[in-house]
């Protein structure tokens, strides 16, 4: 079974400020990814204090609020 790579708690909680959310198909997903400079089927990256989120919503997860939780902790500045 595929699973997201959960954020630490410190990383798991509320982005306070406007969140964008793109949920694309798969290859679409990783087409916008890739320009943003990740090899992924989900991306996230923050500008200008919003938080641009892209997920999948026919990929490999299917949990989508898996991925909400993932790419919000890099909004909030997970490295991983």
């Amino acid at each position: 079974m595929l699973m997201v790579l959960e954020p630490p708690p410190q990383y798991n909680i509320p982005y306070h400020g406007q969140v964008i959310e793109y949920v694309l198909p798969l290859d679409q997903a990783r087409n916008l990814c890739r320009v943003h400079g990740a090899w992924a089927d989900a991306c996230a990256w923050e500008s200008k204090g919003v938080c641009y989120i892209v997920i999948p919503k026919d990929g490999p997860v299917k949990d989508l609020n898996a991925y909400r939780r993932h790419e919000k902790a890099h909004c909030l500045g997970w490295v991983h």
